[in-house]
């Protein structure tokens, strides 16, 4: 039988679609592999086990609102103090309790007495919730902006009370505050709650009021619903994931010098319900995030840049001059007319006037005539075109009639209507005599057009931060229009005279569907949409424009940028893009770049991207499909590399009635965070994990046991109970166990006989999950006058595998021994084995003769694993 040789030395094309298999004239095929799952590939080519991922903390369960007990309001109007402490514990952020103007330093504004069962209580959080300073009085002072401050605290007796934390409070923006009363290892359970303001004497201070929306308890309950991960990169290692929950944000300080864990530091009020939680949208700039949902007004949270519970502060978006718009539809306002009279005196025919109208003057608008019919008919008809071609009024309504000699009456209704400041105008051309006057009939007038956001029409989509200025694209009832802030005021949208800093609105108008999906601020301001693919070029109301360049259509995900170019997931859910400059079109090309490994993307939920670090080199783009698994894309353009591979989480259907499905992910700096779900104990959680290489299981914990010469107890927590976890000692695999009720707690033990000898032991305990490579069906040439043997049975009869720092490798079901009987460091008996970097030579895997010849390698247990190249012997018939 003829033989012949094929040495693979780079994985770099990732796992490829079963629809390549007759492909053999393509140079991925010689790349790829039928199966990669559970693996990642590096850069140089080979692939090796995917991270492990390090259990951080479950998400916070649906919260309850504490409603047996009211609060008190000592500050509140003599006899009220109950009626308006009652108002601060009905559910309504909207209805509050209101002190008295008496307020003055330390003034305690909110108080509970829990009763003498406090002690049993657990609650979750302590919310303050739409509290504000409000002047009542008639001071012209009154209007400044003012900062006071507020203290919480906590009392056994009512007499010696504790601060829990410090915050303030304004005259300007209602805010939000959420305190955690359940940290780890200890939950508060005090009678006594109150709630200090303080507030100087003197004008104005006296005047103040305080106002708050809600004082109350949230609890945790047993029903819980599905998260959402975002990033915060405050500054140099000093990063933060924030988990969205319905009405909760947590935010947790990544690693960072000083700290090797993923560290709670606050929570904080949000108003969105579980159902609307995956289409919450964010944009941050250093010490501010801003979130998006379409039926929410968008919120503000503010940073310290400290990491206490109160860092954290809520409040809506002070949004100034709201974009108009004419809906004319049954929810517009209706307009009612507005009249203002121009009478002229002087004025010969043939002379030029302009009228100047809120600050905006018009064209030159010449004067016909006031004598004869004619004359009047042409004056009014150049004053009604000059003036509705003014930017401050409508595309119609104006209209202007003679009413006297020299005296027009200028009538704005529909589009136009609105409360208008009084005109003026001037001569352009003519005598010094020439004279406008204007006055205006009462009364005045308001317009049609409302806010381009609101209650009534909904709220921006989503927002970014561009140049300078805050975009927001699409709104819920003007999904195809950009909007943009003045230059260097982010929250401020006024636009009236066309100036390059003011505030922008321009919709898109194209034959494909262009309802926005997402905006993102990379090589100019990229704008992804339903139906096609935009550009914004220019930065000015008067440059800005909007530019077609692909025609795919997104679907409703975050792109993602790296290496000069945007990933994006097409709108069939089946296909990740490449959106990319290409100097000979001088235009952005949407290429294609899962078309080799299509069976991977499956109508994916979210993506993050990792980009190269200390530790590791590769540009992993994540990407969370809808049935729960993942996908990891490895891209670097610079050496051609676009390579997938699978990431399968724990599906033991024998241990565990619902395998772990992955929900959300980001990426905090060089951390990359997911939210998995599982269930437990006839439970649901939803649990936040870190990828970490320096684990090999899943949703795994580390911790070092002490010998006792007894069994030790791993705590593990509900959310493993009655899973079978696997057991990393030092390295060494122990055999499986499933977790249980042990001693009062949820865990594993670890028997004396597993520690005797060792002292101490350094534990991993999580889950296992499946490493599998399978590489493409072998294709050599012989030689032979029959030449290539894809389609030919044929029989591996050597086979030479490179690995590196590698064990636990089993090769078609049958275990490849990494060490041998003998002296130290090599003998098995009673050491820790050394992975192993080298050949592992003369295996003869492949199962015989077959057309399909191929090896499957897998590691079953938590062993590192890194392949770099095959060498195969091929006997063909």
């Amino acid at each position: 039988m003829p033989k012949s040789q094929f040495q693979q030395t780079s994985f770099a094309s990732g796992e490829l679609s079963p629809l390549l298999k007759g492909r053999t004239d393509l140079e991925q095929y010689y790349k790829g592999a039928e199966t990669a799952e559970n693996v990642v590939i590096v850069p140089q080519g080979g692939v090796k086990r995917r991270p492990g991922t390090q259990f951080v903390e479950s998400i916070v369960r649906a919260l309850t609102r504490q409603s047996a007990i009211n609060p008190t309001m000592p500050a509140a109007p003599t006899g009220q103090e109950a009626v308006e402490g009652a108002k601060m514990n009905d559910g309504n952020d909207a209805t509050y309790g209101q002190t008295d103007v008496s307020v003055g330093i330390g003034t305690v504004v909110a108080k509970y007495d829990l009763g003498a069962t406090a002690s049993t209580w657990s609650q979750t959080f302590i919310d303050i919730r739409n509290i504000i300073a409000v002047y009542t009085g008639s001071a012209e002072s009154g209007s400044n902006d003012y900062t006071f401050g507020g203290i919480l605290e906590h009392s056994e007796d009512d007499t010696t009370y504790t601060q829990l934390t410090t915050f303030s409070i304004n005259n300007t923006n209602a805010q939000n505050f959420r305190f955690r009363l359940d940290t780890p290892g200890s939950v508060l359970t005090k009678r006594y709650w109150r709630l200090k303001i303080s507030i100087a004497s003197g004008v104005p201070f006296q005047d103040f009021v305080v106002r708050i929306g809600e004082y109350g308890f949230k609890k945790e309950g047993s029903g819980i619903t599905e998260g959402k991960a975002f990033d915060w990169e405050y500054g140099p290692d000093q990063n933060y994931l924030a988990i969205l929950t319905a009405g909760n944000l947590r935010f947790y300080r990544t690693p960072h010098a000083g700290s090797a864990n993923t560290v709670y530091v606050s929570d904080v009020v949000v108003p969105y319900a579980a159902s609307k939680i995956s289409e919450v949208k964010d944009a941050q700039t250093e010490g501010v995030m801003l979130m998006f949902q379409e039926d929410y007004p968008p919120i503000r949270i503010i940073f310290d840049g400290l990491d206490n519970i109160n860092s954290f502060v809520v409040d809506d978006i002070p949004f100034a001059n709201v974009p108009q718009f004419d809906y004319n539809d049954s929810d517009s306002p209706a307009p009612v007319r507005a009249q203002q009279v121009m009478t002229a005196s002087g004025f010969e025919d043939g002379k030029r006037y302009a009228v100047n109208v809120n600050g905006v003057t018009s064209k030159d608008i010449v004067w016909t005539g006031d004598t004869s019919t004619d004359e009047q008919a042409s004056t009014a008809f150049n004053l009604q075109k000059n003036l509705q071609e003014m930017p401050v009024f409508g595309f119609d309504g104006i209209s202007v009639e003679r009413t006297a000699a020299k005296t027009y009456t200028i009538t704005m209704r529909d589009s136009s209507a609105n409360d208008y400041k009084l005109f003026s105008g001037y001569p352009v051309s003519g005598s010094a005599s020439d004279k406008l006057a204007f006055e205006i009939i009462t009364p005045q007038g308001s317009p049609r057009t409302e806010d381009a956001w609101s209650a009534t029409r909904g709220y921006p989509r989503q927002g970014v931060f561009h140049e300078g200025r805050l975009w927001l694209g699409g709104t819920k009832s003007k999904k195809q229009s950009i909007f943009a802030s003045r230059a260097g005021n982010f929250f401020d949208f006024f636009s009236e005279e066309g100036e390059d800093d003011e505030g922008i609105f321009v919709t898109i108008d194209s034959r494909n569907l262009t309802d926005i999906v997402d905006i993102n601020p990379d090589r100019g301001l990229q704008v992804f949409c339903s139906g096609a693919e935009f550009l914004v070029k220019g930065q000015t109301p008067a440059n800005i424009t909007v530019v077609s360049q692909t025609q795919h259509g997104s679907a409703n995900l975050e792109a993602q940028s790296v290496d000069g170019a945007t990933l994006f997931v097409d709108k069939n859910g089946k296909t990740l893009r490449q959106f990319v400059f290409n100097f000979n079109e001088d235009a952005y090309t949407s290429a294609d770049i899962s078309v080799l490994s299509s069976q991977l993307i499956n109508n994916p939920v979210d993506m993050a991207l990792l980009l190269g670090n200390t530790t590791e080199d590769a540009n992993w783009a994540f990407i969370v499909n809808e049935d729960g698994t993942g996908a990891v894309l490895n891209t670097m353009r610079s050496q051609d590399i676009n390579g997938f591979t699978r990431w399968t989480p724990f599906a033991d259907a024998t241990t565990a009635s619902e395998k772990n499905l992955i929900k959300s992910c980001a990426t905090v700096s060089d951390d990359l965070y997911m939210i998995v779900y599982r269930e437990a104990g006839g439970s649901d959680y939803y649990d936040i994990e870190r990828w970490s290489f320096d684990h090999l299981l899943e949703s795994g914990i580390k911790t070092t046991v002490t010998e006792t010469g007894s069994d030790v107890v791993v705590e593990l927590g509900n959310r493993l109970n009655g899973y079978e976890v696997s057991v990393l000692a030092d390295g060494d695999v122990l055999p499986k166990r499933v977790a249980g009720l042990v001693s009062g707690v949820v865990g594993i033990t670890i028997t004396a006989a597993e520690l005797a000898g060792f002292g101490t032991r350094d534990l991993e305990v999580g889950l296992g999950f499946p490493v599998k490579v399978k590489t493409m069906p072998l294709n050599t040439n012989p030689g032979t006058r029959s030449g290539q043997n894809i389609m030919k049975r044929k029989k591996i009869t050597n086979m030479n595998i490179r690995v590196l720092e590698s064990a636990g490798i089993y090769i078609d079901g049958n275990p490849v021994p990494i060490r041998q009987f003998g002296e130290t460091p090599y003998t098995p008996l009673n050491t820790s084995f050394t992975p192993k970097t080298g050949i592992i030579e003369d295996n003869r895997g492949g199962n015989g003769w077959n057309t399909e010849v191929v090896p499957e390698i897998t590691v079953p247990d938590g062993t590192p694993f890194h392949i770099q190249s095959i060498q195969y012997e091929v006997e063909s018939s």
